[in-house]
């Protein structure tokens, strides 16, 4: 006997809701949740009432994991993924995916492209190029933009393989780790 998909889809969700809480739900649904959604939306793809979803939005809001956001058009709270969360979330998929040599290399690869595309357009950046006028089909731009984005991420990623370092140096010496200062 063949499954018809919506029976198979049922079937998934049941044992997503049995083997998970509430809160691993909301998580994971806000994992991939860029723009503003409403309480009652996440609630409803987290398969969980609005207030249990609210109650753990609020965690995931003081963890810095999602932002509270008000729409002008609309009444109440919304949340999205906080932009930080995915920066080290890619910072982290770097650095699980290449030796610190090698993430070297490719950020000096990255800051060469961005340089020569800086030089070819007397232009600091794709949107400053692109109001002046500068000579750049819509690849280059992309590519330009794309070469900046990665190479934001890769420094961000050597930035959070540093600060790991440096913690493990502090818990191995006794030291308590400071905060500027």
């Amino acid at each position: 006997m063949t499954d018809v998909p919506a029976d198979v889809n049922e079937r998934v969700t049941e044992e997503w809701k049995a083997d998970t809480t509430p809160g691993e739900r909301v998580r994971t649904v806000m994992k991939r949740t860029y723009d503003p959604q409403s309480v009652a939306t996440i609630a409803e793809r987290a398969l969980t009432s609005e207030t249990t979803a609210r109650k753990h939005l609020g965690v995931l809001a003081e963890d810095g994991f999602v932002e509270a956001v008000s729409r002008p058009d609309e009444r109440g709270t919304w949340y999205k993924r906080a932009p930080r969360s995915v920066v080290l979330e890619r910072a982290q998929q770097i650095l699980d995916s290449m030796d610190i040599e090698t993430l070297s290399t490719r950020i000096a690869e990255l800051r060469e492209t961005v340089r020569e595309f800086e030089e070819r357009t007397g232009a600091e950046s794709p949107t400053a190029a692109t109001v002046a006028d500068a000579e750049l089909d819509p690849e280059a731009v992309t590519e330009w933009q794309t070469a900046r984005r990665n190479l934001k991420l890769a420094r961000a990623a050597l930035a959070l393989a540093d600060a790991e370092e440096t913690i493990g140096e502090d818990a191995r010496s006794g030291e308590p780790a400071g905060l500027l200062g």
